[in-house]
């Protein structure tokens, strides 16, 4: 075998190694936000199968089901080895079900819920910053989730982000309570109720039945599978990509 031959060898080899690394790595940190208290606070299904299983395990199947980790995985094994490696979530011993490590309790879903609000109407231009500009003036933003309409088949649809769109709406996690009712008050455009901002608190809106996912979908059925910006240790003045982390 030549030097060429063998040196063509190794950097396959290579590459395929960061690719497998590549693909586990986006896979735990997909999974690891679907299990984050501001997503299990404003989607229903993985929080059906944690209510229901007496340790909160929610089945691989299920995970696995979702668009996003089909795109990235086909076997329910490389599915639960990649998980196997979280910090924040325990695979069980059969590698057939996952859960957190740190319980999710229906009074810690309240409190989270309590501190979000649903926003609808957003400013033409809603993109990150703008959208940091304009909550975080009443208050401290912990995260904000912007939701974009689906094509039928599940895709994003194409959207002008520096354009009005009745169907894009925010999710904004706040620090405390307080600020989450402050931004409802202040917020809201009642002054122009047909196209100013319009702010409800998430729990008003789950106790409706609108705000959250659907009850008979999963991620990525609806406008749930959105971007989501977290501020958590993010630094003052960064740039933030007006992009999905996830």
């Amino acid at each position: 075998m030549g030097t060429d031959e063998v040196t063509s060898n190794k950097s396959s080899q290579e590459c395929s190694r960061y690719d497998v690394a590549h693909s586990s790595h986006q896979l735990l940190k997909k999974v690891e936000y679907y299990f984050s208290d501001a997503n299990l606070a404003t989607t229903e299904i993985l929080m059906r199968f944690i209510s229901k299983d007496p340790e909160g395990f929610v089945p691989i199947s299920v995970v696995a089901s979702f668009k996003k980790i089909r795109a990235l995985v086909h076997d329910n094994s490389l599915l639960a080895a990649a998980l196997s490696t979280s910090t924040q979530l325990h695979v069980s011993d059969d590698g057939k079900k996952v859960r957190r490590k740190k319980p999710f309790t229906e009074a810690d879903l309240e409190e989270v819920q309590s501190r979000i609000i649903f926003a609808e109407n957003l400013p033409e231009n809603h993109c990150y910053q703008n959208l940091m500009r304009v909550f975080s003036a009443v208050g401290s933003v912990k995260s904000i989730r912007t939701c974009y309409p689906q094509n039928s088949d599940g895709t994003t649809a194409a959207v002008n982000r520096s354009s009005k769109n009745d169907m894009v709406h925010a999710f904004v996690e706040y620090e405390t309570v307080e600020d989450a009712k402050i931004a409802v008050n202040k917020l809201n455009g009642e002054t122009n109720w047909r196209n100013g901002l319009r702010v409800r608190p998430l729990l008003d809106c789950v106790k409706h039945g609108t705000g959250r996912g659907r009850k008979d979908g999963h991620e990525g059925d609806d406008a749930r599978d959105g971007d989501f910006i977290n501020t958590i240790n993010q630094p003052k003045g960064e740039q933030a990509d007006d992009k999905a982390h996830f």
